[in-house]
């Protein structure tokens, strides 16, 4: 017993150190510039191997007063021991692996503190909604990301990125929207700043709530009766089964789609790199970036240079249109009942509305936006090229169009039209569930499907012979018009602050509302206050409008009793 005791003691006192050295080396990447002095190097690099050995000693110790068996003591804690194969995998990229390290041990200082009895009467107090926990969440990735990005070992010139420019990358990162008031990433940013980058790119990508849930569901197997109403309102997942297929759809589709991405990328990319590791770099970044729907390379001009490879385009295509399509429409992809017969029409009929509307939605508006943005710009911004390379280029604009932000051609004269038309396409966005902003293309289906009902005299919605239930009607039509009203503030805002085109301005708006991340060369000039709202418009943009509205809210109330109907004249 008196055994147990010291050890409880001894892991006590190791977490206690662990704080300290994480704390120790957080100050001094604040503080020097690692890269440039080698005794501090030396010295942040040693205490992120003290860090490395002290975690692996409290999973150690913290696992001996249970069994005997050690290692399967070691093995039950699945996110430590996710967390120790990381970092041993990184072990020859210390500062690395002291940052994943750092990022645990201040999310175990959060949970502790919330279980003191303050942190205990906070939570009751406050006792937060699922989309209020999302919006916070976001909130709470771009403040840790941006701390970060101000590092002096972020920047190649070891000044660390200004305060607002960091905040201004770090939420287009987060909000997988890809506006950069910084030209050139790859040779402003070290390859430590880029991977900050590319982190929060996937974790904003794939969403902070479908990532506890797939931890939730991972550590304890199942989730709260409590959490489960939450989640049904913010991933639309009725039931526990539901939320596991979501979960195994996001893990698979992620690691498959970014690593074949980053291998056709690899093989594909036809100008030479520095080095073999640099080559390897870009195609992860780029995979993951296309397939998260961020939008950022790089390059200073995008993927521009690659715009004659229709190899690189077709790649770039598929990530974008994978990610934006959404998860749970490619868990019903995969489902392998909506394959058991292998007719057309029977797959057709064995797949969800959702999914339906989702695959419908996205050949109209990707063909639609191809044939409009070739007609509009084919003596404009395509101009000079051959007649493949505009069709390459205007299916590739058509796709990122809704959803990615990357870009092979210059969009700094487009023509008014076309600026016009890209802002529909932006606002729609892509698919519910997905990596992508926008309204979502099954909510621009309802709406146009409410439109249909009302032209043919009908009180119901329809679609592909079922009903809509009104309250998705309801939520749908809020949906548009709370963006609507966001967009226009916006815009009256920058327009009054910032001395710069409308139509520049509209596009911007439009992008960042959207978390699409094209650029009429708009973002590097705006100064620090429109550089503030862009930011915030690209934070509602990537939690949604309706979220944010529900987050500040009040909570849903049930009455007992209904209003006299009241006739009122529209239109």
């Amino acid at each position: 017993m008196m055994a147990n005791s010291r050890i409880v003691r001894l892991v006590g006192v190791m977490w206690w150190l662990s704080g300290i050295l994480a704390v120790s080396i957080l100050c001094l990447e604040f503080i020097f510039d690692i890269s440039a002095q080698g005794f501090w190097r030396d010295i942040v690099l040693s205490l992120d191997v003290l860090l490395i050995f002290a975690f692996i000693s409290i999973l150690i110790c913290g696992a001996l007063p249970e069994r005997h068996d050690v290692l399967q003591q070691v093995l039950k804690e699945k996110l430590n021991f996710f967390i120790l194969l990381l970092v041993l995998i990184l072990f020859f990229v210390p500062r690395l692996a002291g940052v994943i390290l750092i990022g645990r041990l201040a999310a175990v200082g959060f949970f502790a503190l919330l279980d003191t009895r303050v942190g205990r009467a906070l939570s009751v107090h406050v006792n937060l909604k699922p989309s209020q926990t999302l919006a916070l969440s976001f909130v709470a990735l771009i403040c840790f990301g941006t701390l970060l990005l101000t590092f002096p070992a972020a920047t190649t010139d070891g000044r660390g990125t200004p305060p607002i420019d960091a905040l201004f990358t770090i939420t287009s990162a987060a909000c997988v929207t890809g506006l950069m008031v910084i030209n050139d990433a790859g040779a402003y940013f070290t390859l430590f700043g880029q991977v900050v980058i590319l982190a929060v790119i996937q974790v904003g990508g794939l969403g902070i709530m479908v990532l506890s849930a797939s931890f939730a569901v991972l550590v304890g197997g199942r989730l709260p009766s409590r959490r489960q109403a939450g989640f049904n309102e913010i991933l639309d997942v009725r039931t526990i089964k539901g939320l596991k297929s979501l979960i195994a759809a996001v893990a698979a589709t992620t690691l498959i789609m970014e690593s074949v991405g980053a291998i056709l990328l690899f093989t594909l990319w036809s100008d030479n790199f520095g080095s073999f590791f640099e080559r390897v770099w870009w195609s992860v970044f780029h995979a993951v970036s296309a397939f998260c729907n961020a939008g950022i390379g790089l390059a200073p001009d995008s993927i521009a240079k690659w715009i004659h490879s229709p190899g690189v385009s077709a790649t770039f295509i598929l990530l974008i249109t994978v990610g934006g399509i959404g998860f749970m429409v490619i868990a019903d992809l995969i489902d392998p009942r909506t394959w058991s017969v292998f007719r057309p029409a029977a797959i057709w009929g064995r797949l969800h509305v959702q999914t339906k509307i989702v695959l419908l939605a996205t050949l109209i508006l990707d063909v639609g936006g191809m044939l409009l943005f070739l007609f509009l710009e084919y003596d404009g911004i395509l101009h000079g090229l051959s007649v493949w390379t505009k069709i390459n280029a205007s299916i590739f604009h058509s796709v990122t169009l809704r959803t990615a932000g990357f870009s092979m051609l210059s969009l700094e004269n487009l023509a008014i039209p076309t600026v016009l038309f890209c802002c529909v396409w932006m606002f729609i966005g892509a698919s519910p569930g997905s990596c992508a902003g926008g309204i979502k293309t099954t909510t621009a289906a309802v709406c146009l499907m409410s439109v249909r009902s009302m032209l043919r005299g009908r009180e119901q919605v329809e679609v592909f012979g079922r009903q809509v239930p009104t309250s998705v009607v309801i939520r749908s039509l809020s949906i548009v018009l709370v963006s609507v009203l966001f967009i226009t503030l916006f815009l009256i805002l920058l327009t009054g602050t910032q001395q710069l085109p409308l139509e520049k301005l509209f596009f911007e708006v439009f992008s960042a509302f959207g978390t699409v991340g094209l650029s009429m060369n708009l973002s590097p000039q705006l100064d620090s206050l429109g550089k503030v709202l862009v930011s915030g418009l690209m934070y509602i943009g990537r939690i949604g409008p309706l979220t944010l509205a529900l987050a500040l809210g009040q909570r849903h109330q049930v009455q007992g009793f209904s209003f006299p109907e009241a006739r009122i004249a529209v239109g």
